[in-house]
């Protein structure tokens, strides 16, 4: 269990540490015991009229540039470095539900406004309007082409999008109450999608057809991910393709978790936690899972064994996602969006992506070189991801 504080700095921090005399506060958090607030301050020489930074006396001052401030605090050595946004996206009215970025700038959203755009991160320019899902889009992402999309939604329904034309050539109809989140199989012939019926449904994308229901009777399923097995079998279905090698891993509101290998219809293991899971993502052979009670969980994926627990902060996961081999961000209730490393060299470095004032991140996407957060505030933040990488060298 990790024992380290959640430090958070104003939201425009960046903005008023530019002025002179500007000042921005800044709060180091424990879990289960009272915040510590203090500031810091801007002040100008007068002979060179640079500003200098004035950090609390808990704190050390590593370095600062526009867009970055990094800190060391010293009771618990913990090295924080927080990140301004390069852009903000005025993309939405309300609060963004999902997104998904490619690596060609197109992107995708989707908000409580129960609308579903494509855009272009360059640009800020809307590309397409969606229309065809009835109610809220809980999850949106493209295939790896980068030109197809797939949106699930309350009503149930899976859409698959031409992200050039906006055309709907295919509906996956079969859950019978909304879709929480939805996984592609190697290059999308196959998907695999949960829902609050507690089915986990493997499609054959190109004939509209669910081919089986992996997991079933299984409570509300709130997350799913698919990582590679140890263990590959033939398939002798020519509609399923990929799946010999791959297990999918879903988690639950009643806080269970189960991995199962795709091709042998086989339960591999079940894990109980304590806590409804909001989100997952697999990087390599660990399973990172997002609690309601902010726990960050870390699972074997061949056995379902706990590797690793950190729980620094109470405000729920609700957003999880891939960096790298190594790294991924987690984004909470609070507004809170943390990149953290699966490296024990990293267990004390947090780099946090700034600007929320404490709505929460919805989602969280990367597309290789901007990490891009969706917020309940209707915008997305985007960040550059060599600011980041940087402290985990």
């Amino acid at each position: 269990m990790s024992f380290l504080p959640v430090i958070s700095i104003q939201c425009d921090w960046n903005d008023v540490l530019r002025l002179p005399n500007g000042k921005a506060w800044i709060s180091s958090k424990y879990l289960n015991i009272i915040s510590v607030h203090e500031n810091i301050t801007a002040t100008q020489n007068k002979p060179d009229v640079k500003l200098k930074l004035n950090v609390p006396s808990s704190y050390q001052l590593l370095s600062h540039s526009n867009l970055s401030l990094v800190l060391k605090h010293i009771e618990s050595g913990l090295k924080v470095a927080f990140v301004a946004p390069t852009k903000v996206h005025y993309i939405h009215k309300k609060g963004i539900l999902s997104l998904c970025a490619a690596d060609n700038s197109l992107t995708v959203s989707s908000c409580e406004e129960d609308t579903l755009l494509v855009w272009d991160s360059r640009t800020d320019e809307q590309l397409l309007d969606l229309k065809g899902h009835g109610g809220p889009i809980y999850k949106c992402k493209f295939f790896p082409s980068g030109v197809v999309v797939v949106s699930a939604g309350a009503d149930g329904s899976l859409r698959i999008w031409s992200a050039q034309s906006g055309i709907n050539p295919v509906t996956l109809k079969g859950h019978k109450m909304a879709v929480t989140d939805v996984s592609i199989v190697d290059v999308g012939r196959n998907i695999i999608s949960v829902s609050r019926d507690g089915t986990a449904k493997l499609w054959d994308v190109g004939k509209a057809n669910c081919l089986d229901d992996i997991i079933k009777d299984q409570g509300q399923i709130n997350c799913c991910a698919i990582g590679v097995s140890c263990d590959d079998v033939p398939v002798e279905n020519t509609r399923e393709v990929g799946t010999g090698n791959k297990i999918v891993v879903v988690g639950c509101e009643d806080g269970m978790v189960v991995g199962t290998h795709v091709a042998k219809r086989e339960e591999i293991f079940r894990r109980q936690l304590e806590s409804p899971c909001n989100a997952c993502v697999i990087i390599d052979q660990v399973v990172i899972i997002g609690c309601n009670n902010g726990k960050i969980i870390h699972i074997d994926l061949q056995s379902g064994d706990v590797k690793k627990e950190l729980h620094e902060s109470a405000s729920p996961v609700l957003s999880l996602g891939c960096l790298s081999d190594v790294l991924y961000v987690v984004g909470r209730q609070d507004g809170n969006c943390a990149v953290m490393s699966l490296q024990d060299t990293f267990n004390s470095v947090r780099v946090q992506l700034t600007g929320s004032d404490c709505d929460g991140i919805r989602d969280v996407s990367f597309n290789g070189k901007w990490i891009f957060a969706g917020c309940r505030d209707a915008r997305v933040r985007k960040y550059d991801f060599n600011q980041i990488n940087i402290h985990f060298k």
